[in-house]
């Protein structure tokens, strides 16, 4: 590894160990590799051409949930998620990454047609082979062990997804765009409409972006820049062209994409870059949205006789402790259900998803997730509310493993579910 960038990084990082202390993965692992301080040390072993086994520092790099809770506690603001990925990506571009992840972040996701296809041929597979689980949050479907997905559970896939649902021409335009995400568009559907249909009573037009690439963030993990860099760049060419007021963000993920890591893909000399900025400079979070509009304050009184303190919120671990945006949140809430909200026990753990850090070690997220599920429920909460694509996979997975009555929702179904008593 060579990369004069990753060493300025690197070299603000004082060791002091600060990032063990809160660190969501060293409960589990008890090794230094697994913080952000022994994770440095061996990129910085590397970068000196004292380790060179990379195959052992890409396994090392990728065991990181990046939930930047390091980041935010380091007393020397270490851009620990930046140096991760910039390693993650150095890694790659000389070792590779398999071939199912290139077919993924490079085919299926910068498509609007292959995520179509995709989510079509992932549904029939679910009636073919998987064992329904009913939950509180819909269907999901256990695959047999023999898969070797180890129990994991996914929601039950809808045949359309939330964007072929539009009928023609309907929302193309608009001052107002919203960027659904691939996971309210092709898994929960029910999210991208609430979400569309809350925003519309904003009283403005809102355009929904029908033909985006995925936001880039699952490719950029997992070190495929190349990728994540196509997906960038067709996004911002696209929403330049359309000249939106405002972009809004149901998934917090996705928002990071274009609030932060827009920037490492287009950096400043990048023919795109002013657009990067003219983008990132307009987008925001559903609940900011909602609450600036006036949605929010003209929401109908909560009903009598809801249970008080039964729905909770879960922050996200960028949305929330990134851009600190976890009080818009609560502030929807209380208008959209009243005293049927209430703080939630263990509310900023994370829920343990990290994007492909689901995938590659499946056994120690579900381990953090229904950890997470055990501290909320232990208060009381039986509906747990997020804005996080990747967090409302996670837990509604942890539910079906844990306590298939507890329901997992995103805010926007709340604010829907308000707006119908008008």
């Amino acid at each position: 590894m060579r990369d004069e960038e990753l060493r300025d990084l690197t070299g603000a990082c004082a060791k002091c160990g600060t990032c063990r202390t809160v660190c969501t993965l060293y409960p589990e692992r008890k090794a230094e590799i697994s913080v952000a301080r022994g994770k440095i040390a061996l990129i910085d072993a590397a970068l000196d051409g004292r380790d060179g086994n990379l195959d052992a520092v890409q396994e090392a790099l990728a065991d990181c949930l990046l939930c930047g809770r390091c980041e935010r506690a380091c007393p020397n603001q270490v851009l620990v998620e930046e140096i991760l990925m910039k390693g993650r990506a150095e890694v790659a571009q000389r070792i590779g990454i398999p071939a199912w992840k290139q077919f993924v972040f490079g085919k299926v996701l910068p498509s609007p047609k292959g995520r179509d296809a995709a989510r079509t041929a992932a549904s029939a597979a679910q009636r073919l082979f998987a064992k329904k689980i009913p939950t509180g949050s819909g269907l999901h479907y256990r695959f047999p062990e023999a898969f070797g997905l180890s129990g994991r559970t996914v929601p039950k896939l809808p045949r359309k997804g939330f964007i072929a649902s539009l009928a023609p021409g309907e929302a193309s335009t608009g001052d107002v765009m919203l960027f659904v995400g691939c996971v309210f568009d092709h898994v929960f559907p029910k999210v991208g409409r609430a979400s569309y249909e809350s925003m519309k009573a904003s009283g403005k037009s809102i355009a929904v972006f029908r033909d985006a690439a995925c936001c880039g963030l699952p490719a950029m993990v997992s070190g495929d820049r190349e990728s994540s860099l196509r997906c960038a760049e067709e996004n911002v060419r696209r929403i330049r062209a359309a000249e939106p007021g405002k972009i809004v963000f149901p998934c917090g993920s996705c928002l990071l994409m274009f609030k932060r890591n827009l920037f490492s893909l287009i950096p400043e000399r990048h023919p795109l870059r002013e657009d990067a900025v003219w983008v990132s400079n307009r987008c925001e979070d559903y609940s900011t949205f909602m609450l600036e509009s006036g949605v929010v304050a003209s929401l109908p009184d909560p009903p009598e006789g809801e249970k008080v303190g039964e729905i909770g919120y879960h922050d996200p671990c960028h949305l929330s402790g990134t851009f600190g945006k976890g009080a818009e949140a609560r502030q929807v809430l209380r208008e959209a259900v009243g005293p049927a909200f209430a703080e939630m026990k263990g509310a900023d753990l994370c829920c343990g998803y990290g994007g492909t850090f689901n995938v590659r070690d499946y056994p120690t997220s579900s381990r953090i997730g229904e950890t997470k599920m055990s501290i909320a429920t232990s208060g009381g909460t039986r509906i747990i509310s997020t804005a996080c694509s990747g967090c409302i996979l996670q837990m509604r997975d942890m539910a079906a493993r844990t306590d298939s009555s507890l329901k997992i929702v995103h805010i926007a179904e709340l604010v829907m579910a308000a707006l119908s008593r008008r």
